[in-house]
């Protein structure tokens, strides 16, 4: 375990950081005393020695703040002081009850059962929490051409919460951003005659809770963002199947929904994201056009349009280059011809074609975050649309750029 002294940080500073995520603010409390000691003193010491010294140096640290404090003579500062240390107190204690009633919910055995139970409790409230993203219905306009449209979502990290240079984001944006999409992507479907829309759904949906960074930047619970994403989500098929006669979903899981943090530690299909398909199932059960739903259990996803062959996959196991060797693998398990692979997961749009296989990765619905920020990875916020015909296979590739 590494864990870097910052630059404008005073080697006490840095000192204090690493006994006090120990000891007192527990970000640092899986690490072994060991290996924190190396990092603290500057030397390995057994587990039990360092234990000791810790605290040793946690009781030092309290009398320096204690002292430091006590020269403070302005009772209104001292104060105004203690008001914000109560509430920074509040605000470690909330955070502290929500984890521990995330792990009960995590490491239970009925954890799908519970959540899609508070899914069903929670549907009576959606009204106010979501409200109606499309209060307006769409007309169905006869199709005349043998065009089917593949509609690619991924990425919208519901819940994140960001406000850099290049992007601002939160929740209400997130809604602002689906309905323009999906009004652009409707004006396309009419404009090819697309009779036909394969809805495809490449994860990462909500931002989840699998970093401190993510948590931090994070204005919902995590069941509240599987909630009211998963609504809007069914309201945006809804209103896409006022303008066909038939859709078909497709749904797979990102890595934000995983119910480990550890990635070395958690099994893949172990995935919160695998509800929304169940949502949907729900909220969709009584509209005709939808022809099919896939419940997400599978990691790779299978479209035929008009008699092509497309696959997609979140993208964190993948680069652009490796479905290739994937489309290889398919063809010789399954008889299958991939013409096309579509990746997410990776925040940026990027193409690569070989032997006749184009692999895309599709834009980001959330943007630029605060992570990219700072490595300056911009891109615009955007999702795609594929409108395929028989003669050509992907004929047009409209990326749906978001403007607010």
């Amino acid at each position: 375990m590494r864990i870097e002294k910052l630059p404008e940080e005073t080697q006490l500073d840095y000192h204090k950081r690493i006994i006090y995520g120990k000891l007192t603010d527990k970000t640092l409390s899986d690490a072994d005393y060991t290996e924190l000691s190396e990092l603290a003193y500057g030397q390995r010491y057994s587990s039990d020695v360092a234990r000791r010294m810790f605290y040793g140096s946690k009781r030092t640290l309290d009398l320096i703040e204690s002292e430091r404090l006590s020269h403070i003579y302005d009772k209104k500062t001292v104060s105004e002081i203690d008001a914000k240390i109560n509430e920074l107190k509040k605000e470690r204690q909330k955070f502290f009850d929500q984890r521990r009633e995330y792990n009960k919910i995590i490491s239970s055995k009925g954890r799908q059962e519970h959540l899609e139970d508070v899914l069903i409790t929670a549907a009576d409230n959606l009204s106010t929490t979501v409200g109606n993203v499309y209060p307006d219905n769409y007309p169905i306009i006869p199709c005349s051409k043998e065009n089917e449209a593949v509609l690619v979502f991924g990425d919208w990290h519901y819940g994140m919460i960001t406000d850099n240079i290049f992007n601002s984001y939160n929740t209400e944006i997130c809604k602002k951003r689906v309905a323009e999409v999906v009004s652009e992507a409707i004006s396309k479907i009419l404009l090819h005659h697309c009779n036909t829309v394969h809805i495809v759904i490449l994860g990462d949906l909500f931002h989840g809770a699998i970093h401190t960074s993510a948590r931090v930047a994070s204005e919902e619970l995590t069941c509240e963002q599987i909630m009211q994403v998963s609504e809007i989500l069914a309201q945006s098929v809804e209103n896409i199947s006022g303008c066909v006669d038939n859709v078909y979903v497709y749904t797979t899981y990102g890595n934000h929904g995983r119910t480990v943090q550890n990635k070395n530690d958690n099994i893949h299909k172990d995935n919160m994201e695998r509800i929304i398909p169940w949502w949907l199932e729900q909220r969709l059960k009584n509209n005709p056009k939808i022809k099919e739903l896939n419940r997400g259990d599978g990691e790779f996803l299978f479209i035929n349009a008009c008699g092509h062959n497309l696959c997609a996959v979140h993208g964190d196991l993948d680069n652009v280059k490796s479905p290739l060797g994937l489309a290889g693998l398919f063809r010789k398990k399954r008889n299958i011809d991939i013409e096309y692979v579509l990746l997410g997961d990776k925040h940026h749009r990027e193409s690569f074609e070989q032997l006749g296989i184009t692999a895309t990765i599709c834009g980001a619905l959330c943007g630029t975050d605060d992570y990219a920020n700072d490595k300056r990875l911009y891109s615009t916020p955007s999702q795609l649309l594929l409108i395929v015909n028989k003669e050509r296979g992907v004929d047009t590739e409209c990326v749906l750029r978001c403007s607010c």
